[in-house]
């Protein structure tokens, strides 16, 4: 982080005042209420509950910093949970998890993954979708297959069924899998992201659909797959689930780095993708 922002060349300590001034900017107001919002729904220790007033208070100095350095973006449902994980490893120093919050979102993330409707978010998804097909062929037509019955069982009140992997995957991705898996593991795939950069999110979720597979493989209908998925979220969060250490050797061994053809399905579905 100390190293992307040197290399902007721009003064730190003066960018550190603007940001976290204390009096206000036109745009605080309503960036202050998307914030506070999003607050009691973040899932860090330490950053939640009602008797944090303090700890809250500091994660919101660092949204709205964030915002006021990148108007283009300015904040984002999920960045809560980005911040209060990056403030708990930099023991809540404010200036450095701003810092790190710069380098992850501006620089190590594809560009416009929480701007222009998640535009970029939107296209991993659809990459992901791709990626499924090719690394878990079996699970993908049998999500497939749910998914089309369950069209057909809504399509008499014009309703859309999304793919199944959705509403999962887009929290996953938004969150950078903060609020699925143990917090040690987060850290270590955390690791790998800022190291290897954002493919990792997408192995990441090939992994972890792995490991689900065969209990979502009896699963008979979409919506006994939603209710299994809820089950299985929890699952998730209990330590014994994931051994981490296999978890990020799977990571590795999916494919040879890069993923082959990334490039070209993300520039693919960057012109034939509508974002969220």
């Amino acid at each position: 982080a100390d190293n992307y922002m040197n290399s902007l060349c721009i003064d730190w300590e003066r960018t550190k005042k603007f940001a976290f001034n204390e009096k206000s900017n036109p745009d605080d107001s309503k960036l202050g209420l998307q914030i506070v919002k999003d607050l009691h729904r973040t899932g860090c220790s330490g950053f939640s509950g009602q008797d944090n007033d303090e700890d809250r208070a500091v994660l919101k100095r660092v949204l709205l910093a964030y915002a006021r350095w990148n108007k283009n973006v300015g904040y984002c449902q999920g960045f809560n949970v980005l911040a209060a994980l990056i403030l708990d490893v930099v023991d809540r120093q404010e200036d450095s998890a701003l810092k790190v919050m710069i380098y992850l979102i501006d620089k190590v993330l594809p560009e416009s993954y929480f701007a222009n409707n998640l535009r970029s978010l939107s296209v991993d998804m659809a990459v992901f979708r791709d990626l499924l097909r090719t690394h878990l062929s079996l699970l993908s037509r049998h999500l497939d297959k749910l998914q089309s019955q369950a069209a057909k069982d809504h399509f008499s009140n014009g309703a859309y069924e999304p793919p199944l992997t959705n509403v999962f995957t887009m929290q996953w991705f938004l969150t950078m899998f903060a609020t699925c898996l143990p917090k040690q593991t987060v850290l270590r795939v955390w690791d790998c992201v800022l190291l290897d950069g954002s493919e990792v999110l997408l192995r990441t979720g090939i992994v972890i659909w792995e490991r689900l597979q065969s209990r979502i493989m009896t699963a008979n209908s979409a919506d006994e797959f939603y209710s299994m998925m809820g089950v299985l979220g929890q699952d998730m969060l209990d330590e014994q689930m994931f051994d981490t250490e296999e978890l990020v050797k799977k990571i590795f061994h999916i494919a040879p780095f890069p993923l082959p053809q990334l490039s070209e399905l993300r520039e693919k579905f960057t012109y034939n993708i509508t974002p969220f």
